[in-house]
């Protein structure tokens, strides 16, 4: 067994006191702007110093750093009996780098599998994919949920929407993770009772540790549970707020709350381009209904679309451009007033030249001439190179009948340098990381063979506990630069004929130890015919042992898996099937992203950073196939991959 940190208390509650250190700093560098005092230089001397030589024993180096030097313009204040305005402000960019650093830390403390920094930084980037994959209100909201819980733990969690007489605010969506998903909420609240109206009325965030439970959007009433309440801005204007409860008191930290904050925002961004496209295609309603206040209504639509950074177009049914802002008409390249009343056909032909996909703008004509909408990335290089996120959907009058297209591209190069960063970092932290663990791997298995000499049975125990530890990590590495590789488009194939066969036995023999450990029996069943694919053979038996394993993970003891494959209209079928509890209808999708397993407690009960799964996903798509999942709760899961067939090599003629 690993023996406990004996500092891991001691270090919680420096963890816990940091913010009220800060704070007393902050508030004595407030007194000395007013001018100097000796008692407020001595506040700031002592708060600084004690916190440097308390993060200095904890190896906080970062911290003790930071509070070092103003630990030394504290004491300089002291001697001279004066501070200078200068030296003031450096102080006060030195308080701001401490409290940048005391969030990193207390992430760093806090942060685990579930709540890792690689994983966060995936969910804020799905985050704001939304901002143009969903126009729906409800929509952003139930897929923010889904996705946030996979960083921040919670058992309950509502969007409140302030009503129109912003007096009372009321559930728009709750989830109960105890009580299967999301749930019905009709309850209303008055805005100037409670901390979510606190939080509404201030529009601050709010943290607490110990909070009475209710039958309201908490949780069971006669528990204490922790809460973080995010107000919901849209402009200026508190809309309602994002709730996370759980049944732990003192469950949520400082990060947390950071971490709640900066998906709130995300949140609210989606809102504001939901609330864009919804405001544009009422004002397109109410045109089309009443033509006496048309001017009226004309000028309220081209305030809204010219206020917008996207570029944006209404296209209508008979493909003439009913409107268009400034935006779209630097975008195509001719002045504003060509664009409006001209065809799509004209506006395509100068918009055309510019996509570095020839093909890309085929798809917009195609949903243009049809009842579809279109959302994906193409990339520009008119006015300037740039990403762009790509809206095309329909407008609809209040009958339903087709009014024509909305047309929307925003520049999302940015975050898509952002995505970008975040890959490489997980790229190069992996490298770095892999060479070391792979020493301590080998050190540790010298030390266990007896290169230093026999080791007592509970030494041994222990060398064996921290190879276990290090064979995961290195594996956890090695997911993450496959994972890396996959969504930077740097892994190479080298397409050959691979027997199905082979590949297939070749998994299933590199599980065999892990199988005869959980208890479980893999079988095979081969078709009648040998199946060969187009394909990569170490990839494929990759994706064969992600796909066993965790076939076996989350099979019962005594359990069976069992692996087959067939031929199908020029492809070959191998489906994994296992006996296991089986997976949500609403989460078949959800398994194949990345940090993602079912809940909390999977992690714990069977270990892995949920990335086998999305890396297998993104083999398959490289190799020109599909991975998908079915289940039926309580009768297992069944994961397919349909894999092209190698064509037919031509027999050789025999020597004559």
């Amino acid at each position: 067994m690993t023996a406990p940190d004996p500092f891991a208390e001691v270090r919680a509650e420096f963890v816990a006191g940091l913010g009220r250190r800060i704070e007393t700093m902050r508030t004595a560098l407030a007194q000395l702007e007013q001018g100097f005092r000796a008692e407020d230089a001595e506040a700031l001397y002592r708060a600084a110093h004690s916190l440097t030589g308390t993060a200095a024993s904890f190896g906080a180096d970062g911290l003790a750093h930071v509070t070092g030097d103003l630990e030394d313009l504290a004491r300089g204040w002291l001697d001279r009996r004066t501070s200078v305005p200068e030296e003031w402000r450096a102080a006060v960019a030195a308080l701001k780098e401490l409290e940048a650093t005391a969030r990193e830390y207390r992430a760093t403390v806090a942060s685990g599998s579930s709540r890792s920094s690689a994983a966060r930084l995936a969910v804020v980037g799905e985050l704001t994919s939304l901002i143009s994959a969903a126009v729906d209100m409800r929509e952003i909201f139930r897929g923010a949920i889904e996705k946030v819980q996979r960083v921040l733990d919670f058992r309950r969690a509502s969007v409140v929407l302030v009503d129109e007489s912003a007096t009372h605010y009321y559930i728009q969506m709750l989830y109960d993770k105890a009580r299967g998903g999301f749930l019905p909420g009709e309850a209303v609240f008055p805005v100037d009772q409670g901390l979510t109206g606190e939080a509404i009325r201030t529009g601050r965030p709010i943290r607490v540790d110990g909070l009475p439970g209710t039958e309201g959007i908490l949780l069971q009433e006669g528990r204490r549970v922790s809460a973080m309440i995010v107000p919901l801005h849209v402009g200026d204007r508190v809309i309602g707020a994002l709730n996370f409860g759980h049944e732990q008191e003192g469950h949520y930290t400082e990060e947390d709350l950071d971490w709640a904050v900066v998906l709130g925002r995300q949140i609210e961004t989606s809102l504001y381009y939901s609330t864009l496209l919804s405001t544009i295609a009422q004002q397109r309603e109410a045109l089309a209904r009443e033509h006496a206040t048309v001017q009226g209504q004309r000028n309220q639509l081209e305030a809204l679309i010219d206020a917008s950074d996207a570029a944006i177009m209404m296209v209508g049914r008979d493909r003439k451009i009913a409107y268009a802002n400034a935006e779209m008409a630097r975008l195509v390249g001719i002045p504003r007033e060509a664009v409006l009343g001209a065809s799509v056909e004209t506006v395509h032909r100068f918009l055309g030249g510019s996509f570095v996909d020839a093909t890309a703008l085929a798809s917009q004509e195609t949903v243009l001439s049809l009842d579809a909408s279109l959302r994906d990335r193409v990339e520009l290089t008119f006015p300037r190179r740039a990403v762009y996120q790509r809206v095309v959907a329909p407008v609809r009058e209040s009958g339903g009948s087709l009014l024509g297209h909305i047309v929307l591209y925003r520049d999302v190069t940015h975050e898509v340098e952002v995505e970008r960063a975040k890959s490489e970092f997980v790229s190069v932290a992996s490298h770095e990381l892999r060479t070391p663990m792979t020493s301590v791997k080998t050190s540790l298995s010298l030390l266990l063979a007896g290169a230093a000499g026999p080791r007592d049975a509970s030494a041994r125990e222990l060398l064996e506990i921290a190879v276990r530890n290090a064979d995961r990590m290195i594996r956890l590495i090695n997911d993450l630069l496959d994972l890396s590789r996959l969504e930077a488009g740097r892994m190479e194939f080298q397409l050959e004929p691979v027997p199905l066969a082979d590949g297939v036995a070749a998994g299933v023999e590199t599980v065999a130890a892990f199988a005869q450990e959980q208890g479980v029996t893999v079988a095979t069943e081969p078709p009648a015919e040998p199946q060969v694919v187009l394909g990569v053979r170490d990839r494929l038996v990759q994706v064969i042992v992600n796909l066993v394993s965790n076939a076996i993970k989350f099979s019962p003891r005594g359990g069976r898996v069992t692996v087959r494959w067939w031929s199908e209209n020029g492809f070959a079928v191998t489906e994994v099937a296992d006996q296991g509890a089986g997976i949500p209808a609403d989460q078949l999708q959800a398994v194949f992203e990345p940090f993602r397993q079912l809940d909390s407690s999977t992690t714990r009960e069977h270990g892995g950073a949920g990335l086998g799964l999305a890396i297998s996903q993104g083999i398959v798509d490289a190799l020109g196939g599909k991975l998908w999942a079915e289940s039926v709760l309580g009768a297992g899961s069944r994961f397919f991959v349909r894999l092209p067939l190698a064509p037919e090599q031509p027999a050789r003629s025999a020597a004559t």
